[in-house]
This record gives C-alpha cells, sequence and structure tokens, in this order.
C-alpha cells in the first residue's frame, strides 16, 4: 500500500477531492503525530472532531500511527456519542516515518439495526399474542356451536313436552266428558245413585283442574319455546360472528409473519451495511 505523502499539508488539500469522488457519506481526518490537524465531516456523520484536538490514545487512529499499522473495524459510541465503522492509516514522508494518520469514518446504521431488532420482537410478542386470541376465538366458536346444539335439542324437548301435555288435556277431556255422564245416570239413580254421583262430581272437578293446568303448562311450553328459539337465534349469531373473527385473526397472523419475515430481511441488510 502507497501511503507515503511529501507533507501531511499536502494530504489536507486532496481531502475534498477524496471526499467528493468516494459514492458514500463519510468524514475524513488527518493528525500529526500527537493532534488533528484537520477534519471534513459528512452530511449525516459529524465526529465534532476541531483542529487541534488531541488524540485519544485507545482509538484506532492512535494505535494505526504506533504501531504503523491498518487498522479497520467499529469504533464504539463511547469515544464520540455514537457508533460507526472506521479506517485508521498511517502516513508516511519520503523517508518512509510515519509522520502522521488518515482516519476515513462511515456511520453505523446501528439505529436502523436497533431499530429493526425492536420491530422483530414486538412482531414476534404481537404474532404470539394473536395466536392465543386465534386459539381462544376457535374454542369460542366449538363451544358456541355445542350451546346452539344444546339450545336446538331443548327445542325439541319442548315440542316433545307439548305432546304430553296435549295427551294429557286429551284424558283430561275424556275424564270430564265421564263424569258428566256419570253425574246424569246417578241423577237419574235418585237416592242409590247419590253417592255414584258424588264421585262422579269430583272427577268432573279433577278433570277441569287437569284441564286447566295443561292449559297453564303449554301457555308455559310456548313461552319457554320462543326464549329458546330466540336464544337459539341468538348463539347462531354469535357462533358466526366469532367464527368471521376467528378466520380474520388468522389472516392478521398471516400478514405480521409476511412483514416479520421482511423485517428480518432487513435487519440482516442492516448488519451488512
Amino acid at each position: 500500500m502507497n501511503n507515503k505523502v511529501n507533507s501531511l499539508e499536502s494530504l489536507v488539500a486532496l481531502l475534498p477531492v477524496i471526499q467528493a469522488a468516494v459514492p458514500a457519506d463519510m468524514s475524513i481526518a488527518v493528525c500529526d503525530l500527537t493532534k488533528f490537524i484537520a477534519y471534513y465531516p459528512g452530511e449525516n456523520i459529524d465526529l465534532h472532531i476541531g483542529v487541534g484536538q488531541q488524540l485519544n490514545p485507545d482509538e484506532p487512529l492512535a494505535a494505526a500511527i504506533l504501531e504503523n499499522k491498518y487498522f479497520e473495524g467499529d469504533v464504539p459510541a463511547s469515544f464520540y456519542g455514537f457508533e460507526f465503522t472506521g479506517t485508521a492509516l498511517p502516513v508516511h514522508n519520503d523517508e518512509g516515518v510515519v509522520i502522521g494518520g488518515l482516519a476515513v469514518q462511515i456511520r453505523r446504521h446501528s439505529e436502523l439495526i436497533e431499530l429493526s431488532n425492536h420491530i422483530v420482537v414486538a412482531l414476534s410478542q404481537a404474532n404470539e399474542r394473536i395466536a392465543k386470541a386465534v386459539s381462544g376465538s376457535n374454542i369460542i366458536a366449538d363451544l358456541n356451536r355445542q350451546l346452539l346444539v344444546l339450545s336446538q335439542q331443548g327445542s325439541q324437548n319442548v315440542e316433545k313436552t307439548d305432546q304430553v301435555v296435549s295427551i294429557i288435556k286429551n284424558v283430561a277431556d275424556q275424564s270430564n266428558l265421564l263424569g258428566l255422564n256419570a253425574s246424569i245416570e246417578a241423577a237419574h239413580a235418585g237416592d242409590k245413585g247419590r253417592g255414584f254421583g258424588i264421585v262422579a262430581g269430583e272427577i268432573r272437578k279433577l278433570s277441569q283442574e287437569t284441564i286447566d293446568s295443561t292449559r297453564n303448562i303449554r301457555q308455559t311450553l310456548l313461552s319457554l319455546k320462543e326464549v329458546t328459539q330466540q336464544i337459539g337465534d341468538a348463539i347462531s349469531q354469535v357462533a358466526s360472528i366469532s367464527q368471521e373473527q376467528a378466520v380474520s385473526t388468522e389472516e392478521i397472523s398471516a400478514f405480521i409473519r409476511e412483514i416479520q419475515e421482511m423485517t428480518n430481511r432487513l435487519n440482516d441488510f442492516a448488519h451488512k451495511l
């Protein structure tokens, strides 16, 4: 590597040309053996190095001069407030003696990397929560389907009960008619049929009470059937909405996975910058 110059001043004179010719945003610094003698900041990277500023013995440029060795690496934020990638080159005079150093700095996209990492973590957490939501939505949808089946079974049982009530009412009607006929026959029998007439009256009374009770039961069953039907309709709507929500949540989860994949690629790219 040819890093000989007539003087550090001649090297400094070339810095604006070098900076303009390189298709990258960078800053360039030149120092003698102890201090900086020139600094040209970039558009987005400025180390705020002042002319006459002393070299930090721990930074790569000081090591390059001391060890007469080319260095390339990442400079931590503890030196200048942010991390950057830099090169440090010892500069020789015509006799090959180290008279200073040249440093080029390109800011690392650590902010981009950090942001990308945060996005990856956030998307991963969001995806986990959505996966749990999908699982919960599916469970709710299954429970709603079970409730709908139970509601339909309840409605069918109400109809069966109504059939039983109809049979009881028919029996009560027949008993009432039988009691009426028995009362008429008891009246024809006179005193001999008086006891039988009392029994017939009680049968008619019981049958009438049964008829009244079956009427009330039927009205109650009718109300219960209406309520059961309303519950079934509501459960059906909830089941449909839950299913739609589960599908939508799965679509969102797939979308987040796609974004997460793109963010991972962005993260890989950011680390290569």
